[in-house]
């Protein structure tokens, strides 16, 4: 067995989240910007590894029936707990090395599935397969959770947007799901009529984006946040970084379950004065990049 390395994306919901966990829909798309990277060596202990990539090494162990030595480190940017999927992208990137050393090769929804099961059942993290779609993917898509489908449309069809990205990490993803999953369990009508809400919402949100209707986009992704509201308590971080992108006429959403925002631009005089106003606030703004380079 050789030494492997791969790697893994973070990802933005454009519309959807969190309904992915309830059977919806959604729109998503893998940024450039940072990435998860794992590296497999022989020669190295896994005495020391984190919790995370000895779950990842459990389940493919499990599922392929490996037991070889090797040790498993990683060097991951992806901003800490901004619900950019940065777990998930390093489970994946574990699994992807680990398929590569052994001469493995996943299919997009066994990788999927098997960073899902690395999470759910030996991390206990509520989660949906959002993420890890769009992840194992690498494509814009839209996601049919209930159907088990996706299609691919195309990434040039997004217009200008930008990340923000709080100074406080937000709370871990599964802690702020468990509440309202709990009650889901119970049977709660409010709960219901939110997430089958979002079904039309993302349809209407696809329609408008292919037409280039980006105005009807940017209040789909509003309504996607008042919508997460009515349900999920908001960070006041979170709040605030909202409000003060529609302050400066752009919709807003979180990109996950909180500590980073998307915004949508209707208003391109605007931009200046909100990096201004979110640099004074030690919020940083970044220009999601769409593109993989190539060297």
């Amino acid at each position: 067995m050789k030494q492997s390395f791969a790697s893994a994306q973070p990802r933005v919901s454009l519309i959807g989240n969190p309904s992915d966990i309830y059977g919806g829909f959604g729109l998503g798309f893998p940024i450039w910007n940072w990435q998860a990277k794992v590296f497999l060596d022989p020669s190295i202990s896994s005495a020391e590894e984190m919790p995370l990539l000895q779950a990842a090494r459990l389940v493919f162990s499990q599922l392929h029936f490996i037991k070889e030595e090797f040790g498993l480190r990683f060097i991951s940017d992806i901003p800490l707990q901004a619900g950019l999927g940065g777990s998930s992208a390093l489970v994946m990137a574990a699994l992807r090395a680990m398929g590569k050393a052994h001469g493995l090769q996943w299919t997009w929804r066994s990788l999927a599935d098997a960073t899902l099961t690395v999470e759910q059942e030996h991390l206990g993290i509520i989660a949906g397969p959002m993420d890890r779609w769009i992840q194992a993917q690498e494509e814009f898509l839209w996601m049919d959770f209930s159907g088990n489908k996706t299609e691919v449309l195309p990434i040039n069809t997004l217009p200008s947007l930008r990340v923000l990205i709080s100074s406080k990490p937000g709370r871990p993803s599964g802690s702020v799901h468990a509440p309202i999953m709990e009650r889901w369990s119970r049977g709660d009508p409010q709960i219901k009529r939110v997430m089958d809400a979002y079904r039309p919402l993302v349809e209407q949100g696809r329609v408008a984006l292919l037409a280039g209707d980006i105005s009807t986009l940017a209040e789909c992704m509003d309504r996607n946040f008042e919508l997460r509201a009515s349900l999920f308590s908001i960070h006041e971080e979170d709040q605030a970084m909202i409000n003060l992108c529609r302050r400066h006429g752009s919709a807003a959403k979180l990109c996950g379950s909180g500590g980073a925002v998307l915004a949508l631009m209707k208003c391109k005089e605007e931009w200046s004065a909100l990096e201004v106003e979110a640099k004074g606030a030690g919020i940083t703004v970044v220009e999601p990049q769409l593109f993989k380079e190539v060297s």
